[in-house]
Formats: C-alpha cells, sequence, structure tokens
C-alpha cells in the first residue's frame, strides 16, 4: 500500500516572536509544533525584520531560529521605523510577494494560513490560492486597526480615520473570501463574526510555569504587572493607585516589572516608595516574580480592544488574582470564574479599592487564586495548540468563494 504523504501546510505571518529574541510563546511556532506532532510537515513564513525592535535579525540571530526552527523560513523585506508608514506598508508587500514565490515554486500545500490582520498579505494569499486551487484560511489575532487609541485629532487624525475605516472595510472583505477562520478571543468572534455562533476560538495561552509552592500568609501581599511599559497601558493609574494604597496601610506591596516610554515614572514612583521596580526581566526571573506574587495586573486604557492578553494565561498559570480594567473577554471571565476584580480604566481609586480588599480579605484571595488555577488547564497551551492544528488540517476544497453561514467551521473555546 502507498504510504500517505504528510499534509503540507503553509503558514504565513511576517511579525513572529522567536529563540533569537528569547520568544517562548509566539502562536504559531506553538501551532506548527502541533501540527509535526500530528505528522503534518508545516512551513512558517515569516520576516527578518523584529517589529518590536524595528531592527533585522542578525545573521548569527537567524542561524539559530533555523537550527531551533527546522520549519521556519525567514523572509528578507524593507525596513521600517514607524508602526503606521508607507515603509511598513512596503515591507508587508515585499515579504508577501517573497513569500508566496517561495510557496508558488515548492510543493503545493494542501493549505494556507494567514495570521490577520495584516494589509496586503492576505489579498496576495488569496490570490495564490485561487490560481493554485489551495483552500487559504485565516487566524485573527487582534481588532487592529480598533485597537489603535491614539487621538485622532485634526487633519492628520481624519486621514488616519480614512485610512482605518479602508482597512476594516479590505479585513471585513478578506474575512467573507477565506475559507474559514479561526479567532484568538470569543470577542473577535463575535465581534467579526456574527453570524457564525460557533466560530473557532484558540487562546494564546502560557508556557511560562511555577516551579515551587507559594507560601500561604506571605506578608506583605504582592500585586505584580509585567509587560510592556507603552503607552497602550495604563500605568499612571496603577501608579496613583499605588500611592492610594500606602495611604490606607494595606499590607501590599505594587511590583512592575517591562521597559517602555513610562518607565521613567515607574522609577519615580520607585523612589518615592511606591512601587517597586523590578527592570526587564529575563523568562527565569520573570517566573521568580510570579511566584512571589499573589495578584496580577491588567491596567489597560480605556477604549481597549485587547480581549485575552497573554498576560491573563501567565496569571492564571500561576494563580494569580486578577485585578484587570479590560472590558472584553477577559472581563467576562472574572467575573463568570470569580477569579478576581475589574475596575474601570483610569479609576485609581476603583484599582485601589480592589486591591485593598484583596489584601485585606484572606479568604477572597484564597478563593480567586484557587478559581484561577482550575481555569488554567482549560487554556493549557498544549490543549488548546492540539485543536487549533486539527482545525487547519480539516478536508476542504478550494474556490468557494465566499463563505456560507457557519463556515468558519468547529467549536470553540
Amino acid at each position: 500500500m502507498k504510504e500517505a504523504r504528510p499534509r503540507r501546510v503553509a503558514v504565513i505571518r511576517p511579525y513572529a516572536a522567536l529563540p533569537s529574541e528569547g520568544g517562548a510563546n509566539d502562536r504559531y511556532v506553538n501551532l506548527c509544533e502541533q501540527l509535526l506532532a500530528l505528522g503534518a510537515a508545516p512551513e512558517f513564513f515569516c520576516s527578518d525584520f523584529v517589529h518590536n525592535a524595528k531592527q533585522r535579525r542578525s545573521a548569527e540571530a537567524l542561524a539559530l531560529n533555523q537550527r531551533r526552527l527546522s520549519y521556519l523560513r525567514q523572509i528578507r523585506s524593507f525596513a521600517y521605523r514607524r508602526n503606521l508608514s508607507l515603509a511598513r506598508i512596503a515591507h508587508e508587500a515585499w515579504f508577501g510577494l517573497k513569500a508566496i514565490v517561495r510557496i508558488a515554486a515548492g510543493p503545493r500545500p494542501h493549505v494556507v494560513l494567514v495570521g490577520e490582520p495584516l494589509f496586503l498579505v492576505g489579498w496576495l494569499a488569496l490570490l495564490y490560492g485561487l490560481c493554485f486551487r489551495v483552500p487559504v484560511i485565516a487566524d485573527v489575532i487582534d481588532l487592529w486597526p480598533e485597537a489603535d487609541t491614539a487621538p485622532l485629532r485634526g487633519w492628520r487624525g481624519g486621514l488616519r480615520r480614512t485610512a482605518y475605516g479602508a482597512l476594516i472595510a479590505a479585513r471585513g472583505l478578506r474575512l467573507r473570501r477565506y475559507e474559514a477562520v479561526s479567532f484568538a478571543s470569543r470577542s473577535y468572534a463575535r465581534l467579526l463574526a456574527p453570524q457564525d455562533p460557533a466560530a473557532p476560538v484558540f487562546y494564546w495561552g502560557s508556557q511560562l510555569a511555577p516551579r515551587r509552592p507559594r507560601k500561604a500568609g506571605a506578608a506583605p501581599i504582592v500585586a505584580i504587572y509585567a509587560g510592556s511599559l507603552g503607552l497602550g497601558y495604563d500605568i499612571e493609574t496603577a501608579l496613583a493607585a499605588a500611592a492610594l494604597v500606602r495611604g490606607a496601610d494595606a499590607p501590599l506591596r505594587i511590583a512592575i516589572a517591562g521597559d517602555g516610554p513610562k518607565r521613567e515614572a515607574v522609577i519615580r514612583a520607585e523612589q518615592e516608595g511606591l512601587v517597586d521596580y523590578l527592570g526587564q526581566l529575563s523568562g527565569e526571573e520573570l517566573i521568580e516574580a510570579y511566584e512571589k506574587a499573589a495578584i496580577g495586573l491588567l491596567p489597560y486604557q480605556a477604549g481597549s480592544k485587547v480581549a485575552m492578553p497573554i498576560k491573563f494565561f501567565d496569571y492564571l498559570n500561576f494563580g494569580l488574582y486578577i485585578v484587570s480594567s479590560l472590558a472584553m473577554e477577559a472581563q467576562d471571565l472574572v467575573a463568570e470564574r470569580a477569579v478576581g476584580a475589574s475596575y474601570p480604566p483610569g479609576d485609581a481609586q476603583g484599582l485601589a479599592d480592589a486591591l485593598i480588599e484583596a489584601a485585606k480579605d484572606r479568604d477572597r484571595l484564597a478563593r480567586g487564586q484557587a478559581a484561577a488555577r482550575a481555569l488554567a488547564d482549560e487554556f493549557a497551551v498544549e490543549t488548546q495548540y492540539r485543536r487549533f492544528a486539527r482545525f487547519v488540517l480539516l478536508p476542504r476544497a478550494a474556490g468557494k468563494g465566499d463563505r456560507p453561514k457557519g463556515g468558519a467551521g468547529g467549536s470553540g473555546g
């Protein structure tokens, strides 16, 4: 009997967190690993340019990534300095063209997966699928450009609003042309595929895990935020809440880790004795910091379209009581599964009250932590990406045009 050949999968997403940057939780690397485990043959096409650092990977970094990830295909494209720029669009266009040419020149894949949102790469993949009769599916990881919370004032704001409207319309058209669409959050599925209540959702998950049990009754209680100190995060409210917590004489300390434009404000707060600034932490240091903490903070700006950030899954894995300002799926889970408390974005008193209540009511804190540990099992990386890989490998016929109602396929999360 002729042996069946492995199903070939081409994954296209220019932005990736790879081993050379210390990335340990890239969505499409995790997917490719599970595809390999199921006997498939994935190829992951990403750019040689690091989006967050705005610099190219060195030859040593490219070689390291290739040694670690045999299925990785790193493609050289144009550099850019700003997220919203013609250079960024040119970067994606050139990357997409080169990726599609490489795919077309090799063995034909059984399916192409595109990581959305993008500018032009999705259209290029759909054109390839139409020409070569290959099903093209998409995975939506965030709500960009809606996620941009910058004020849109003046004539530049008007231009940006016009551009954003065109991008949203183009995305909607693409999503109707893909053979199937999955999402990184139930909130995103409800907004972008309201006609499909069974749209598949595969959560990002976290690969960080505690190595030792937390010591019960430790004092003071530590509430931690670890992540970007960038513009999308409401660090100012966290610092103002820290001053209110100190004034309330609560048995609580707030620790902040990370780097970004708001770093200097955090350092000043540390000098005033309001917070403990831990700096930029390595993976091992972050695990140690989470093991010492009891509460995890999710302070986001008002209007944030973040639904299920990786930090949420980190906190679940470490059994942290979650205090969040998010207004989408994370807020729903905090309430429904009693893993913490929510507060209005920008409300320093609301954040301080939530922290003080948790610090003074140890039974409430312990119940939230236990609920977080129980919920962590549902979002385990292995579980989510095994389901994701099986969804990608479902048999599909290409060239059907608009997806019928329910065409996203499968059930989610």
